[in-house]
């Protein structure tokens, strides 16, 4: 870990997408409830669920983070289920489900527009997300929030080594950093192990990708109820100024 001082200066702000500017696992929970739905007569819920989680997790390497991903794998956990009973029409409902999804309008958490317009003020704004390039990049251009950020990066995963690699890219000192997010493992815990600011605004449901037991015990950890807080917590942060 990075030895910092507590006191430095936040520079560069830098906020997730997905769940912290706009909807998007509450989306995912309403098709795998409906997924569960097509497979009643298969196997109940519960089991439906925790199979296509597996099948998540085996096809993360294999397709990444996104709508697609998640598609597929929803095609494969009921073609499984179903032991290869699953219909023709069925499967075609499950990939009008995913392609529902991804044409969905952008629907924003509250406040956020209006927190962006302030701190792209004074900060330099940066996107960090991860998932399918074509998916992210389609929702931030239907967001209408592109504007306010000085640079978007969408990454295939969070982790020390990812954020490391894009600060130093832009020559962002981690101290000077903060990052806010829904998600302790992917916003949070990589840039306090940097040495950066972590803000966690908790979503009102959590992919069980991003689920974590307990939160940071760190100075340079922050927890806020929405983002209309954070222009409050940096002025605090930064000394008043």
């Amino acid at each position: 870990m990075i030895d910092v001082t507590v006191d430095a200066k936040i520079d560069v702000i830098a906020l997730d997408a997905d769940d912290t500017l706009w909807h998007s696992e509450s989306r995912f929970q309403e098709t795998q409830a409906r997924l569960s739905e097509i497979l009643d007569r298969h196997a109940p819920h519960a089991q439906v669920q925790d199979h296509l989680h597996e099948l998540e997790v085996r096809n993360i390497k294999l397709f990444g983070f996104g709508i697609k991903g998640f598609t597929l794998s929803m095609i494969e956990a009921a073609i499984e289920i179903s032991k290869g009973e699953i219909t023709a029409d069925e499967i075609h409902e499950i990939v009008m489900m995913g392609k529902a999804m991804l044409e969905m309008p952008m629907e924003l958490l509250n406040g956020v527009p209006e927190t962006l317009a302030e701190l792209a003020q004074n900060f330099p704004l940066f996107l960090i997300t991860k998932g399918d390039h074509m998916d992210q990049y389609n929702k931030i251009e239907k967001s209408g929030l592109a504007d306010h950020f000085k640079e978007i990066e969408v990454v295939m995963n969070k982790d020390v080594a990812s954020y490391g690699e894009l600060l130093t890219r832009h020559g962002v000192d981690p101290a000077k950093a903060m990052m806010v997010g829904n998600s302790i493992p992917s916003d949070i815990l990589p840039i306090l192990e940097l040495g950066g600011h972590g803000v966690y605004i908790p979503y009102h449901v959590t992919a069980s990708f991003e689920r974590h037991e307990s939160e940071p015990d760190n100075p340079r950890y922050h927890r806020l109820s929405n983002i209309a807080a954070l222009p409050a917590l940096l002025k605090e942060t930064n000394g008043g100024t």
